[in-house]
């Protein structure tokens, strides 16, 4: 078994290197060979060298070469550039504004190698699962492509299926991530800031849970259950009988996509009245369930019969918990009546503290950026930039958003952006004070405040057992001289330095000053051996304090 476990781990060595190559060379061709060459990433494999960059890359701009890097090297650095695209408190806004026209541009896999897929998840040939399969896929992307189908019964389905050899791939390149993320981290101090591995483990954890089509559709079966009774939302049914980690089996939606502008005019949609749907959805995912749709782009929106919406594509969801919900509540509340050091306050409070944060100066920059928004009507505030731009400045200020809240914010631009480009006249905070109704009520609600109630009951209860107990410790140590108190002072051992580092030269300044007055006594009374006049120990003397001087000067200055 030892020699299977050595031979395995050598087998992926020697892929892990194989793929650094090309990962290497794509960002050389790219125009990212000064990157390669000031983080010395070349060392990493012996005798590698560096192709020759193409001369058109260098009219580009630095984030556009790491966009087209990150396309041509396939799925796994395709949604690292995705995730990134919401993160702009981890990286520069331009990168993260090119990021989001990141593209699947892969080619369909043939029919032939999806039927055998399918039929190895099935575990049974494909014709007594389905009548018909259509072997020209709806879409193809990194992950995934969609083919339409028919099941015996007569039910239209279409078939997510995962693309072969999508987990080998994604698990080198997570191995290679995790080299450069500790390789960076160790070479280049000031990356620590940005916590490369922590970034690379938060994204490895979104990606295994997105290619795991299992978890896709546990989510998509909650997220439908918590719509029940809603008939204008319509989320598809999930096939748990023949769905599998790597296939997804779910309703066929029959509807036009968002992004169709020609179909919803042919079609006559009520624009206004899809896009408030649409919105009251999303804040209902968000505020109330707790669970929420996180890809909301135009591709993953249907507009169904009767003005009905539907959302597909449950790969990536959010979850927020009640603290959070509430606080994301307040925030928008706090944009709607323009409170904005209420808003400051909730960050404070919903933020992740990384270090010191100087809430004051937090503020003060907060409404520096704020400042050009009042007064403005509230459909003229753009709400998802205005929250992305603060998440920003607290990651300056040492509050870091979480990994769902940046999420939330990114899907609000996104749901933002849409609303706008299909009806000039789409209000998000009109639609936040239509929504404050449904908050207010789900928040005080009776069996809420009840729950709540019952919770602080319990924990003041645990709290009244567990206190006479610990005052009688508390006494004891006191009695017994066992209490030892711990103080922090912060820069002590800065000070305690400066301190020594005072006294030294305090004593070489004593030191220099003896020497300057014993060898002027000397050289006055002619005492020793004489040279041209004077005495020998006191030009050594003179000579020895100049040189201490001189240190004492440099020593000094270097401090």
């Amino acid at each position: 078994m030892k020699i299977f476990k050595i031979g395995s781990q050598i087998g992926q060595t020697v892929k892990n290197v194989t793929r650094l190559r090309t990962i290497l060379t794509v960002m050389a061709k790219q125009g990212l060979d000064e990157i390669v060459d000031r983080f010395q990433l070349a060392r990493l494999i012996p005798g590698f060298i560096l192709p020759k960059k193409e001369i058109e890359k260098e009219k580009l701009t630095l984030p556009q070469r790491f966009r087209l890097t990150f396309e041509e090297l396939g799925p796994t650095f395709i949604k690292l550039g995705q995730v990134l695209s919401t993160r702009p408190d981890l990286i520069p806004q331009e990168f993260a504004d090119e990021f989001k026209h990141l593209q699947d541009n892969v080619h369909a896999v043939d029919f032939s190698i999806v039927k055998k897929n399918i039929e190895k998840e099935l575990k049974q040939p494909i014709d007594q699962v389905f009548k018909s399969i259509h072997e020209t896929p709806l879409a193809a992307a990194s992950i995934a492509q969609v083919h339409e189908a028919e099941l015996l019964d007569g039910t239209q389905v279409v078939i997510k299926v995962q693309r072969p050899g999508l987990e080998k791939l994604i698990d080198t390149d997570i191995n290679i991530l995790f080299v450069l993320a500790r390789f960076i981290e160790k070479y280049f101090e000031e990356s620590v800031t940005f916590n490369p591995v922590g970034v690379v483990e938060e994204f490895f954890k979104t990606l295994q849970k997105e290619v795991d089509f299992i978890i896709e559709a546990g989510n998509m079966t909650r997220i439908r259950k918590n719509f029940e009774g809603d008939e204008n939302i319509v989320i598809p049914q999930v096939y748990r009988k023949y769905s599998t980690k790597r296939i997804l089996i779910l309703d066929k939606i029959e509807g036009i996509r968002l992004s169709d502008e020609a179909g919803l005019q042919k079609k006559n949609v009520d624009i206004q009245k899809v896009t408030h749907i649409g919105v009251q959805a999303f804040y209902k995912m968000v505020l109330v369930q707790g669970l929420f749709h996180a890809d909301l782009h135009a591709g993953n929106i249907f507009i169904l019969k009767g003005n009905k919406v539907g959302l597909v594509d449950f790969g990536i969801v959010g979850r927020l918990n009640q603290r959070s919900r509430d606080a994301l509540g307040d925030m928008f509340l706090a944009i709607v009546t323009e409170d904005y050091d209420a808003l400051v306050d909730e960050y404070c409070e919903i933020g992740v503290p990384t270090g010191k944060v100087n809430v004051e100066h937090f503020s003060r920059q907060v409404r520096e950026l704020i400042e050009p928004y009042y007064g403005l009507p509230l459909k003229e505030v753009n709400v998802g930039k205005l929250l992305l731009d603060l998440s920003v400045i607290a990651s300056e200020h040492n509050l870091r958003m979480s990994q769902d809240l940046m999420l939330v914010f990114k899907a609000i631009f996104t749901v933002e952006g849409m609303g706008r480009s299909i009806d000039p006249e789409f209000d998000i905070l009109k639609e936040m004070t239509d929504f404050s109704k449904t908050l207010f009520q789900t928040r005080y609600n009776p069996e809420r405040l009840s729950r709540e109630f019952s919770h602080l009951v319990r924990d003041t209860t645990r709290l009244l057992k567990g206190l006479p107990r610990q005052l009688r410790q508390l006494f004891k140590k006191i009695t017994n001289d066992e209490l030892v108190a711990r103080v922090k002072i912060e820069n002590l051992e800065e000070f305690q330095q400066s301190q020594l580092h005072g006294k030294q030269l305090l004593s070489l300044s004593v030191i220099i000053a003896s020497i300057v007055l014993s060898s002027t006594i000397i050289l006055v009374f002619h005492k020793g051996p004489m040279i041209l006049g004077f005495s020998i120990f006191g030009i050594i003397g003179l000579g020895l304090s100049a040189l201490l001087c001189f240190l004492y000067f440099i020593s000094y200055f270097k401090n």
